[in-house]
């Protein structure tokens, strides 16, 4: 009996979970709602010493999760996204070479995603 009970718990448990992630995969997810009907996001562009990064970045699934992390990005002084793209899990971005270790992950990390690699071009 208390098998049957645990079992129909865990059955109930994963139906949700199935249903969260098949509305998120759909662009219905909250995420997905969060930038709708905002404006492009504008170009910054940075003087100085600057060096150019390419991150591999997990976890986007559509264009609203790339305008949000392209704000959150954006927000860092001394950062300016360059490209980005959901599909390709890519971002380019101009940095001041004095930008403090680990900050972009803890951004990246902050909106939810999850920042694979980092590269210098």
């Amino acid at each position: 009996m208390v098998d049957t009970i645990i079992f129909v718990i865990v059955v109930i448990l994963m139906v949700f979970a199935v249903k969260g992630s098949i509305r998120h995969f759909k662009g219905d997810g909250s995420c997905c709602k969060s930038s709708a009907g905002q404006s492009a996001v504008p170009v910054k562009k940075l003087d100085g010493r600057t060096a150019q990064l390419r991150l591999t970045v997990s976890g986007m699934h559509c264009t609203a999760c790339e305008d949000r992390l392209h704000r959150a990005l954006d927000a860092i002084s001394g950062v300016a996204v360059t490209y980005i793209s959901y599909d390709r899990k890519l971002v380019l971005l101009d940095v001041d070479r004095d930008l403090p270790d680990g900050l972009l992950k803890k951004v990246v990390e902050g909106e939810g995603y999850a920042l694979e690699k980092v590269e210098e071009l």
